[in-house]
């Protein structure tokens, strides 16, 4: 935003900088020079990527026409190596056939001469005869008159000697290179079939061919004008050409010294025969190995179907570039300053701050309701970003902003702060959304989730904090700004710590599970009781099985007021034995005594009820035949920890009661219920000792199983 330049809406005139001299003229101020001059550079620069995608464009359809000429060079060249597989499969057969004949293996040449010649006739050659044996001598030949001497046996090396040989050799027919025939002194080609007497190959038959019938074939193929065709055999000499095949047969022509690598594309250039660059099409021939068929065009014709279009495009753009350039030229005055103020409005905006210098009015109509939307909506923008930042600031849950690209923290609120543990400082720019994410919960976090797909989500996960510590967060994470494609670029995330939350949560899951399996260890033991009980007694028999369900609702209800973290063994041998002392008080009786001593102890919820279940078992007993049934009768209920050995150690023992004459004869169900609860539950061992003064009861529990915190007194 400098100050050399003002700028005055109201009056017709343009900016000027008094600083580099320039003076009024004809009341209005001149334009600061060089200004058209960068206005064009500046339309040039704009251009450029049109004209270099223009210029791909081009090159691309230069291309095409490349490929599309290649392509039909190539189709041309593999539609003739197929029609000549076929040619020479097709005498392949013949001599195949020829060798397989009868006559021959009869020794019938005479006979074998007619069919011979019928059938040289027709493919356009003749037939000879040649001996197996070493020197291959002739023994027929239908290329001469009938009753003409056989020509001498050829050299080896010369003449059909070399495919005479190969077809020995491996048993099969075979093809030949390129050969003049002693007989007749013409180049030919020929291909030969190893025939069988008795199991040995005793003879071969070869077929001769004039190429110049080859050539006559690719000559009516209908190539264009310019193209032209040739077969060359396995040393590169051509067999056929469909143009001027007297003049180049046998020649060796300069395509042939194209390296391998350059021919094995398929498409290359090299020069003809006629000493012009022409453009070549390759194709080996199945039937004969080593043979190629070509194609070639001109060069010329080549460069015809892309480099005219070309040229043609580039004056297109070209005079494209200069009609656009005059028309910038003749605009740029009246476009230039609402465009300038604009873009110094907008680099304002992007730094933050106010643009205090305005827009001023513009000429043209479009540019001046431009001026004054761009006004509205940058109060407007201005106005609801300060009411975001304030919300954003004041949000009573944590708000963070994130890089798409770079995955980085862009903002963040003092909520979200405080949630992860972490300032602003260490946050911004330094730290992902995966750094602060507990491992396992990183496929379940929105905001990842929301990064990478790019759409709103909202999940719970755990956060860490610096000091190891884990939040239990819900986090509801949206993408907040998109690119033209509607691909993501920020996402806004909302975070709320959800940990005490998830916590009570946890505790009322673990008191529910705690809860149904008391009852229905309660159920079962009632279900016991219900079944065990003697019932010859109706009386009895209800009494015992309401004595035994108080007993584990007692025993449920001091679980339920500790919120089922376990029980005070004092309170709950309180609670059963209070139960028997009771009735006798309400009688008017001097009842019985009972002590209860021992350290504090808090049994957990499991061992909560076989305990209860015990001593109530043993208090019944006691007030039926035992301390507990004499006024005189005590009871002392006592109970140790022992960390070293890891076990609770209670002992139950009666004096003052009626005399003890030994154990019972049989076992009762309360015996069988307290072995059952003890030693069967919480993997106890028990001992009665039946003593004259009264029984003397003892019960070791592990501490693990029975005492809460156990664990870690047997850990100490």
């Amino acid at each position: 935003m400098g100050t050399t330049v003002e700028v005055v809406s109201n009056e017709p005139t343009e900016p000027t900088a008094a600083s580099e001299g320039s003076s009024p003229s004809r009341g209005f101020l001149r334009r600061p020079p060089g200004l058209r001059v960068h206005l064009l550079g500046l339309i040039v620069a704009m251009l450029l990527p049109a004209l270099l995608i223009g210029g791909v464009a081009a090159w691309s359809l230069a291309a095409s026409y490349r490929q599309s000429f290649e392509a039909r060079l190539q189709d041309t060249v593999r539609a003739l190596a197929l029609f000549l597989d076929a040619e020479v499969d097709a005498h392949l057969s013949t001599v195949a056939a020829l060798a397989s004949s009868p006559l021959l293996e009869r020794d019938d040449l005479a006979a074998f001469d007619t069919w011979a010649r019928q059938v040289g006739k027709s493919v356009g050659g003749w037939v000879v005869v040649n001996d197996a044996a070493p020197g291959h001598q002739q023994l027929l030949n239908t290329g001469l008159p009938e009753g003409a001497p056989m020509p001498p046996p050829s050299p080896p090396g010369e003449g059909a000697w070399t495919v005479i040989r190969h077809a020995i050799e491996t048993g099969r027919p075979a093809v030949s290179d390129f050969f003049v025939g002693r007989g007749t002194g013409r180049p030919v080609v020929a291909v030969a079939a190893p025939a069988m007497q008795a199991g040995h190959i005793t003879r071969v038959v070869v077929l001769v061919m004039d190429p110049a019938r080859m050539s006559e074939e690719l000559r009516i193929m209908g190539l264009s004008g310019t193209a032209f065709a040739s077969v060359a055999d396995s040393q590169g000499r051509i067999l056929a050409r469909s143009r001027d095949h007297e003049r180049f047969v046998g020649t060796v022509p300069p395509s042939r010294e194209v390296p391998e690598t350059e021919r094995a594309r398929g498409v290359f250039r090299s020069q003809s025969v006629y000493g012009e660059p022409a453009i070549y099409a390759s194709q080996t021939l199945r039937a004969a190995p080593g043979w190629t068929v070509v194609v070639a065009e001109p060069y010329e014709r080549y460069q015809a179907t892309w480099v005219w279009p070309l040229a043609a495009l580039a004056g297109s753009a070209a005079l494209a570039l200069a009609t656009g350039l005059a028309v910038a030229a003749k605009l740029a005055r009246r476009v230039l300053r609402p465009i300038t103020a604009l873009a110094r409005q907008a680099e304002a905006l992007a730094e933050g701050h106010e643009d205090r210098g305005g827009t001023p009015a513009s000429g043209v109509a479009e540019f001046e309701t431009l001026r004054l939307a761009s006004e509205q909506a940058e109060a407007a923008l201005v106005a609801r970003e300060a009411e975001y930042r304030a919300i954003f600031e004041t949000a009573g849950a944590g708000v963070a902003e994130q890089d798409v690209r770079t995955r980085y923290y862009l903002r963040v609120n003092r909520r979200f702060c405080e949630i992860v543990g972490r300032s602003q400082d260490e946050l911004i720019q330094h730290l992902r959304p995966s750094d602060i994410v507990h491992p396992d919960d990183w496929d379940r976090s929105p905001s990842m989730r929301a990064l990478s797909i790019g759409v709103e989500t909202e999940e719970e996960c755990r956060l860490v904090r610096p000091d190891g510590a884990v939040v239990w967060v819900r986090v509801s994470a949206a993408v907040s700004e998109r690119d033209r494609q509607g691909r993501p670029l920020r996402v806004v995330s909302v975070v709320q710590d959800v940990t005490e939350r998830r916590r009570a949560e946890e505790a009322r899951a673990v008191l529910a599970r705690e809860v149904d399996h008391r009852a229905k260890n309660a159920l079962a033991v009632v279900q016991a009781a219900v079944r065990l009980a003697p019932k010859d007694d109706p009386a009895a028999y209800a009494k015992a099985v309401e004595g035994r369900v108080t007993t584990l609702a007692r025993a449920h209800t001091i679980l339920a007021d500790a919120q089922w973290t376990g029980a005070d063994l004092r309170v709950l041998a309180e609670a059963e034995l209070e139960a028997f002392l009771s009735g006798m008080e309400q009688a008017g009786e001097s009842g019985p005594v009972v002590d209860l001593d021992g350290p504090p102890v808090v049994l957990v919820p499991a061992a909560t009820q076989p305990i209860s279940m015990a001593l109530h078992e043993l208090a019944t007993n006691a007030a039926k035949y035992g301390a507990l049934s004499a006024p005189g009768g005590r009871v002392t209920v006592s109970w140790s920890v022992d960390t070293e050995a890891g076990l609770l150690r209670l002992c139950w023992s009666e004096r003052g009661g009626p005399p003890v004459q030994g154990p019972p004869s049989r076992r009762g169900f309360g015996s069988r219920l307290i072995e059952t609860t003890l030693a069967r539950q919480l993997g106890g061992s028990i001992r009665s000792d039946w003593q004259p003064e009264g029984l003397v009861w003892e019960a070791e529990l592990p501490l693990v199983r029975s005492v809460r915190g156990g664990q870690a007194h047997v850990a100490k």
